[in-house]
């Protein structure tokens, strides 16, 4: 694989990211595992130098990717404090094999960041989001766990829309786009608790569903969709002193205003404006590669970004209504 993806695989249709290798059936657990090359443990070792506490166990340890065969050496994936519990791979995906074995959800896709440091899994939930005649978006599960130690195992929604595979993000009740869980000695009796949280599934994605509707509904004009891009990528001191429309605006608005013959319905709509921002930040041209594309988009700033622009449209879409 190159740069970013450790190592990927996946089932069905080939992801927006163009990466990873094919299934032909749908997988369970042990399968994804294997095929998405996750088939290796972490343990902890004691950092070199550290000091030792009154215990005599050592206050820093490392997190070590455990060889698969001789041919591998041992990575170290990250510094931590001696109170962090590891997650093994398999002990994540198995978070899942509950509902995935109850013909409740799909593995798509599964696999590996950097070294290791990252691993996620992908899970899709059957049934789409109709937001008009022609145009749908599908429901996903995105649950991702870092070795590094410096964030938590977390699940969040992560939908796509069919048309042009724009990933989204949905936050949460209270604002956040995904259910955490720190590494500690009660993680794992706190992941059993997310049984739990899968049971507002429908109820997040019944809600996404009534908030895309409402967007498509709302017309956009030209001050509009200013206001909106205003509120998602706001102007800096400089562009609003001279009243310049910021140069970071036009390929957005290109977006916008391209019409779709599938979907005719979006065009210049609020709808229509919120997936333009997504699109451009999926699949706008940096010096990152595809991988990191994906790590951005998911995990880093772009999330954060989608996140932004939903909630800027959601807020607008009440007052122009």
């Amino acid at each position: 694989m190159p740069a970013n993806i450790d190592s990927m695989a996946y089932y069905g249709e080939t992801p927006w990211h163009g990466l990873g290798v094919p299934l032909s059936a749908p997988p369970d657990s042990a399968t994804m595992i294997k095929a998405a090359g996750l088939d290796w443990k972490v343990e902890m070792s004691p950092a070199p130098g550290t000091r030792l506490a009154p215990d005599g166990r050592p206050l820093k340890c490392q997190v070590l990717r455990k060889a698969r065969d001789d041919r591998e050496r041992d990575i170290m994936l990250g510094l931590v404090s001696r109170q962090y519990v590891p997650l093994q791979n398999l002990e994540a995906f198995r978070f899942f094999d509950g509902i995935v074995g109850e013909g409740a959800a799909i593995y798509e896709t599964a696999g590996a960041l950097g070294d290791g440091e990252r691993v996620w899994v992908l899970a899709n939930i059957p049934g789409e989001i109709r937001v008009s005649r022609n145009d749908m978006v599908r429901k996903y599960l995105l649950l991702s766990n870092s070795h590094t130690g410096d964030s938590a195992v977390c699940v969040k929604f992560t939908p796509i829309r069919v048309v042009c595979q724009n990933t989204l993000i949905l936050a949460l009740k209270d604002g956040e786009k995904a259910f955490r869980v720190r590494h500690s000695k009660s993680m794992h009796w706190r992941l059993a608790e997310v049984a739990e949280f899968l049971r507002v599934v429908h109820e997040v994605f019944q809600a996404a569903e009534e908030s895309f509707r409402m967007l498509i509904r709302i017309k956009m004009t030209p001050q509009r969709l200013d206001d909106y891009l205003e509120s998602v990528l706001p102007r800096s001191a400089d562009e609003k002193r001279t009243r310049a429309r910021p140069r970071r605006w036009q390929p957005i608005t290109v977006l916008f205003d391209t019409p779709d013959a599938r979907v005719p319905e979006v065009r210049h709509t609020l709808w229509a404006a919120y997936n333009a921002v997504i699109r451009f930040e999926d699949y706008r041209e940096t010096r990152g590669t595809a991988e990191r594309r994906l790590d951005r988009v998911w995990f880093g700033a772009g999330a954060d970004l989608k996140l932004k622009a939903l909630q800027a449209a959601e807020r607008l879409a009440a007052s122009w209504q």
